[in-house]
């Protein structure tokens, strides 16, 4: 109980943590839907948005990769709208910004009072850098069209659920070592 008040005094008492965990949220969670093909460019300008195929909600096109259920239009952007994926996206963007935002917060606390406890420096996030990789990184390797991707093609569907499971076990390291150091 003690770590996760260390985490929600840290997340609501400190705007720029909160900011900075919105933040990585969203880009993760763009960049992650542009790259599976969510959202892309095309727009004819202006805000249209239509949700004719809210059956296909649990319809799959793969491992934890879901069907449209409607299609956004704001600007030059052009979303279909998929709410599992968008979920996904944004809920692995929001723990990777949670993890980046205690390893940062761990270090000022730690460089500030001279206190150094084992994993109080910034390497204690990466993990969460590597597993937030973990999601993206194949794709943007298909996306660019590199031959190491038909290798990485096979394991993509277990990095999804690896990551968030490595993003959840860092972030409880990280909120023990953060209850550790506020007491």
């Amino acid at each position: 109980m003690k770590p996760l008040r260390a985490l929600w005094v840290i997340l609501c008492h400190w705007p720029l943590g909160l900011g900075l965990v919105a933040t990585v949220g969203l880009v993760y969670g763009g960049l992650y839907l542009w790259l599976i093909g969510d959202l892309g460019g095309g727009g004819t300008g202006g805000l249209h948005a239509v949700f004719p195929a809210w059956e296909r909600v649990w319809e799959t096109r793969g491992p934890f990769h879901f069907e449209p259920v409607g299609l956004i239009e704001a600007g030059p952007l052009v979303w279909t709208f998929s709410p599992i994926n968008s979920l996904l996206a944004w809920g692995l963007g929001m723990l990777l910004g949670t993890n980046l935002t205690l390893g940062w917060r761990l270090r000022r606390a730690s460089r500030a009072c001279g206190w150094q406890a084992s994993g109080s420096s910034f390497l204690s996030s990466l993990p969460a850098l590597l597993a937030g990789g973990a999601c993206c990184a194949p794709l943007a390797l298909i996306w660019l069209g590199l031959p190491l991707a038909g290798a990485l093609a096979s394991l993509t569907p277990w990095l999804i659920p690896l990551a968030a499971l490595l993003l959840l076990a860092s972030l409880a390291y990280l909120t023990k070592v953060l209850a550790s150091s506020v007491s």
